[in-house]
């Protein structure tokens, strides 16, 4: 093994908490305009890692959920964020390894392409349950502006010729890209090879680079109008939900779905506490609205926006609310229990400054509930 204990302990943490093997912190070198490690403190809270071996990769494989479908190689989301996974030297044998380790799950690599090696792709066609989650963000005009180190030969050739697991497209803020992008998935086929084509938005924090914010703004202003084209030109394809709104209703209906099996299974637990207990739902912008509506018959339940500032910008998801921003914002009346989101914590019951949940209950002198 090469990795230390500090290093193997976020590399642990980072596979049971999101499913990604971190496997080197090398930097990319795309320069990808979206990119937010550059500006992004907290992610220095974590170790780099050198490029791990064979005995690290196969210690990582324990601490996959056995119930998750997919094992994702390379980047990680907190540990290693900036990399490609095709910069470490065995990557073509960390697949294989993983795949052989893993049959019924689907080996997934996150990349550009832009370091994938075009005489590896009959290899890696070969291994039945691998593919790749090619970022393929646009391929029109701004994709040099937007990914300096486009590759967009190789792109092409990815797109015709490798196994693809996921192709996703970034909503530039111009409509007629995105129509381009997808008349040219699906002149090449690539919607019948992949498992899914996304859509998703542009987004940025209030440290990132002055061109990304435009860029992010832009797409901001115009998502629900690219949103409703793409519903109902190409049915098939799904694309992220930034805000739980009726607009976003349809392509992929998994968040909707989600949203409303929480709702449920929040309301169990509330009827199942002591009468007269007063609950207070913690919520990030993206469901706060949806939320609020569907407790607005519930007795003794207030629903509570947190907005993000750790990282400001267009930044609203549960995963990334956090005890301090809780505590600046949240001044209840009253408060005997708080429901807040799991997805707060990672697999060490930490929040993203590292905080436990006990902490915050101790602050509140509240029961804290994750639902």
């Amino acid at each position: 093994m090469v990795l230390n204990r500090e290093q193997f302990d976020a590399f642990r943490m980072e596979i049971a908490t999101f499913g990604n093997i971190p496997i080197l912190s090398k930097y990319c070198g795309i320069g990808c305009v979206f990119c937010k490690v550059h500006t992004d403190s907290y992610l220095g809270h974590y170790p780099k890692i050198p490029a791990i071996d064979k005995e690290d990769l196969v210690k990582g494989f324990e601490y996959i959920n056995p119930n998750v479908n997919y094992v994702r190689l390379g980047a990680g989301v907190l540990v290693a964020p900036h990399t490609d996974p095709f910069l470490h030297p065995d990557i073509y044998a960390f697949i294989k390894i993983a795949a052989d380790y893993f049959p019924t799950k689907k080996i997934t690599t996150v990349t550009t392409g832009a370091y994938i090696k075009e005489d590896k792709i009959d290899f890696l066609k070969s291994i039945p349950n691998y593919g790749i989650d090619l970022s393929l963000i646009t391929m029109q005009e701004q994709r040099e502006a937007i990914i300096p180190r486009s590759a967009r030969e190789r792109t092409m050739y990815l797109l015709e010729h490798a196994p693809l697991n996921k192709c996703t497209l970034m909503f530039t803020g111009n409509l007629d890209d995105i129509k381009r992008d997808l008349e040219l998935l699906y002149r090449l086929g690539v919607n019948k090879k992949v498992r899914q084509i996304l859509v998703r938005r542009m987004e940025h924090t209030a440290t990132s680079q002055p061109r990304l914010k435009k860029l992010s703004q832009a797409c901001i202003d115009t998502y629900e109008e690219c949103i409703t084209w793409v519903k109902n030109n190409y049915p098939d394809v799904i694309f992220t939900v930034p805000i739980l709104k009726d607009v976003f209703r349809g392509g992929n209906n998994e968040y909707f779905i989600d949203a409303d099996e929480r709702i449920e299974k929040q309301k169990e637990i509330i009827k199942s506490l002591p009468e007269g207990t007063f609950v207070n739902l913690i919520c990030p912008l993206s469901g706060y609205d949806y939320f609020t509506n569907a407790f607005r018959d519930v007795p003794n339940v207030k629903t509570n926006l947190i907005e993000n500032h750790l990282y400001g910008g267009s930044v609203s998801v549960s995963g990334l609310l956090n005890h301090k921003d809780i505590r600046e914002q949240f001044n209840p009346e009253k408060n005997d229990v708080m429901i807040l989101p799991n997805e707060m914590y990672n697999a060490d019951g930490c929040d993203l400054l590292g905080e436990k949940i006990h902490e915050l209950e101790l602050y509140y002198n509240a029961k804290i509930i994750l639902a």
